[in-house]
């Protein structure tokens, strides 16, 4: 599976790990400013339940205030949101009714684990994990200006 691309700015900021021309790198991170998008229409969708919707306000206004997402993040945020609504209900069956049902896994546990799953990776994406913010701290503080004293 191929490595998914990264922006020609965070490959700079990461000293350009792939060795890759400097000059281009530079001229392709300006043509992605240009394509920067707008965050003004960051509204959970109206398929969204209640508790879905909740999560996806309190964390767009997280990721809004340190320019994570734009508009066109809206779908994945929403699917995060949505995992995590799907969790909480599997977790509320899964308490109400045990690990086992008649001697056999109970299959909301299951169900469980996939909505986790889900989470862990549309968060990562969306730098919910702290992995995730870990490198963008790391990409930040490179960005600063600061030469590293290595």
């Amino acid at each position: 599976m191929p490595t998914p691309a990264k922006s020609a700015r965070l490959q700079l900021v990461e000293g350009n790990p792939a060795k890759k021309n400097v000059e281009q790198l530079k001229r392709r991170a300006e043509q992605e400013e240009k394509m920067k998008m707008s965050a003004e229409h960051v509204i959970p969708p109206a398929w969204l339940n209640q508790k879905a919707k909740k999560e996806f306000e309190r964390l767009a206004k997280l990721l809004l205030e340190v320019e994570l997402i734009n508009d066109a993040d809206v779908t994945h945020l929403a699917l995060y949101c949505d995992a995590y609504s799907q969790y909480l209900s599997f977790k509320r069956q899964v308490k109400a009714k045990g690990m086992w049902i008649d001697g056999k896994p109970n299959p909301f546990f299951i169900r469980m684990k996939d909505a986790a799953s889900q989470m862990r990776s549309l968060g990562s994406d969306l730098g919910l994990s702290p992995a995730a913010r870990a490198r963008l701290a790391i990409n930040l503080e490179s960005d600063d200006g600061e030469e590293d004293d290595f």
